[in-house]
């Protein structure tokens, strides 16, 4: 009788675990949309690099620098980004900038830079 009840349990457990761990990889993803490295090209060589880590912190390359700041969720699809160059000795300068992520193209804009050519 012990026995049946130790296997019994058993099973009971073997079939808790996958349930568990499918319904723990459901819950919460915290994850956004815009976490991960983005690139920039304008097809002649220049390349910008941005990237976003999940704890809110913010690293760019661009026009020679490096910037690094923070991000957050403005609104869905509508980002802040706070930031400074990383070469800029007085260090004193920081910048905001709004991002838009578009979910159609899987791409972000930053709608206040303006292609100038």
């Amino acid at each position: 009788m012990k026995r049946k009840g130790i296997i019994g349990t058993f099973f009971v457990i073997l079939a808790f675990v996958p349930a568990c761990v499918i319904s723990f990889g459901c819950i919460g993803g915290g994850t956004d949309r815009i976490v991960g490295t983005w690139e920039w090209s304008n097809g002649q060589g220049y390349v910008e690099y941005y990237t976003f880590n999940e704890d809110h912190s913010f690293y760019a390359q661009s026009l020679g620098s490096e910037f690094t700041g923070t991000w957050k969720m403005i609104t869905p699809d509508h980002y802040e980004v706070r930031y400074t160059n990383v070469n800029d000795t007085a260090g004193n300068a920081t910048f905001t900038d709004k991002l838009l992520y578009d979910d159609r193209s899987d791409e972000i804009y930053f709608p206040e830079h303006q292609r100038v050519t």
